[in-house]
């Protein structure tokens, strides 16, 4: 107990000193905090708990509306959702990633650093291996993010190391290889004991195996471009290659990468922070328009809508008779932007394969917020937890909004199967790897379609809408002639439009395909201006860690490339 208790108390030190170096806050009062672990909880388990959640958070955000994730971020840029503006330059502000900062460095790296050496003296070598894949994932999507940031000296404060040098995003990415690596090595030992509560895999070793190697698959995949010592394409076919041979990556949604949120909205509020942001009984939050250009590729790419349209998205009203200029200005706009193509969706999704009712916003569309909460369409079933579209048009943003659905039993979809088969069909297309393009895509929207059914097959059951085989198959065979019919180019966009309509509830991926493969191209423009600025090539760093860490310099605008984007300069917008 006493070596417990000195270990935790190490980890409250390195606590304050990480909030001094630039993490959520500079207010340095210790106070009691639910989430924070104490001396007397200071065990291998409930660490290892601690950091799952805390990875959950940084995916998707927490409880109060204000706090965002990653996911969240991502999506906005891709058109998944609205987001600010009406440039890129000011769709986010460097306060926004304050918490996300905070997240990574004040809590998770230093709960696994404090955890390791206890799991070691422990002989708890699967509680190492979750940490250090754990860490993998949220270092890799730190880097994705914002490129160049703290890792080597980070949560150092202990060692006398308070402002953390900036590690190159290529270090930090073979860095990281070598820990997923690791972790299969540890996996691979004889532990003691297995964690008593694994929230992810519930201890199924193999499976933390095939997260391991998928995350590596993605690592390769996104550094396809890449010059960098290292990484490149030859470098990335070879490894592919080798990880699809060796049959250990995720391939079976019963081996999705996923967090479970839970349905308690007291005090710690446990359910998926999507469905607080459009349930909690304030209203759905200006945070969670949906785009226009995302809800029309599901309702009108091919001849009948996607058959994940009604689990994703939840229509409050069936047409918009009641609707005018002050619930929506553009109503009374009798003409589109010069810069707007004709074809695209602008001010509603056009109901043509006779799906009414899809009420968002378009790109970059920072106008203010109207009463228009009765009209909007918002978060469904998948993956949040909310309730599923059966054609009943209630108004379901209201106090008693926190009933519906699944009330917030939603997941966290990180590393899902059908984004393994879309990863292979990328890089089938692109590298030249083994296996079929057009196979693995069509595994890929299968898998999808399967896991988003089954999600919500609960609340659709017996609804008389729930999509039959023959309807499945007849839309992803639309999908298949319009590849078939394609060049390389629209080969590529078809994959990546359905990569992205899979992803949904995962900007991370999306945010991270885009700047890639500049697919999809025909993503809508930003709705007041022609010229919205140059795209986010990455994000701001942290306000609170741009100013109290002497190291890291803020950037002058949220538009330099990751070390793995390679693409010219206007490959985006």
């Amino acid at each position: 107990m006493k070596k417990i208790i000195e270990k935790s108390g190490t980890m409250l030190i390195c606590l304050l000193v990480a909030l001094l170096v630039g993490c959520d806050t500079t207010e340095l009062a210790v106070v009691p905090s639910p989430n924070a672990l104490n001396p007397e909880q200071a065990s291998v388990d409930f660490f290892l708990n601690q950091i799952q959640q805390q990875v959950a958070e940084i995916h998707s955000g927490e409880e109060d509306r204000n706090e965002n994730g990653l996911s969240q971020f991502g999506m906005q840029p891709v058109r998944m959702l609205n987001g600010g503006g009406p440039t890129y330059r000011e769709l986010n502000d460097p306060t926004d990633f304050d918490r996300v900062w905070d997240n990574v460095y004040a809590r998770a790296l230093i709960d696994i650093r404090t955890m390791n050496p206890l799991a070691e003296g422990a002989g708890q070598y699967t509680h190492i291996a979750i940490g250090q894949i754990l860490e993998a994932y949220i270092m890799m999507s730190m880097v994705d993010f914002f490129g160049d940031v703290p890792y080597s000296e980070a949560v150092k404060g202990g060692e006398g190391i308070l402002n953390p040098i900036v590690d190159s995003g290529a270090s930090i990415y073979l860095a990281l290889d070598q820990l997923l690596m690791d972790a299969i090595t540890n996996l691979n030992k004889d532990e003691l004991t297995l964690p008593t509560n694994d929230l992810y895999y519930n201890g199924d070793e193999s499976k933390w195996k095939k997260a391991a190697n998928t995350m590596r698959l993605k690592l390769y995949l996104q550094t396809r471009l890449a010059n960098e010592e290292g990484f490149g394409p030859s470098t990335s076919t070879s490894v592919i290659n080798s990880l699809i041979s060796s049959n250990q990556l995720i391939l079976d949604s019963s081996e999705d990468f996923q967090f479970q949120w839970a349905t308690s909205n007291a005090a710690p509020d446990s359910r998926h922070p999507y469905f607080t942001a459009n349930f909690d009984g304030q209203g759905p939050s200006s945070d969670f328009y949906l785009c226009n250009y995302y809800m029309n590729l599901l309702a009108n790419q091919y001849g009948d809508a996607d058959p994940r349209i009604r689990y994703y998205f939840y229509r409050q009203v069936g047409d918009f008779s009641g609707a005018d200029v002050v619930t929506k200005e553009c109503f009374t706009e009798v003409s589109t932007p010069s810069w707007w193509a004709s074809n695209e969706p602008y001010c509603v999704v056009p109901n043509i394969n006779g799906f009414d009712g899809l009420w968002g916003r378009n790109h970059l569309d920072n106008d203010g917020i109207p009463p228009d909460q009765q009209f909007r369409t918002l978060f469904g079933v998948y993956p949040v937890g909310g309730p599923f579209d059966d054609n009943s048009f209630r108004n379901v943003s209201g106090s008693a909004a926190v009933n519906e659905g699944l009330a917030g039993a939603g997941i966290s979809p990180m590393l899902m199967s059908s984004y393994t088969y879309f990863m292979l069909a990328e890089a089938s297309l692109t590298l030249g790897t083994t296996g079929d393009a057009r196979t693995y895509m069509e595994n890929g929207i299968r898998q999808s379609i399967s896991k988003v059914i089954s999600f919500g097959s609960s609340l659709a059951t017996n609804s008389g809408v729930v999509p039959t085989q023959t309807e499945i198959d007849d839309h992803i065979l639309d999908i298949l002639n319009a590849y078939d019919a394609g060049n390389e180019t629209d080969k590529l966009r078809i994959i990546v439009e359905q990569y992205f309509i899979a992803l949904w509830g995962n900007g991370i991926e999306a945010y991270n395909t885009y700047r890639r493969t500049g697919q999809p191209d025909n993503l809508t423009p930003g709705f007041f201006l022609a010229d919205s600025g140059t795209f986010l090539r990455s994000n701001w760093y942290s306000q609170t860690a741009a100013d109290n860490n002497t190291n890291l310099t803020q950037k002058s605008a949220p538009d330099t490339p990751v070390f793995w984007d390679t693409n010219s300069e206007g490959f985006v917008d």
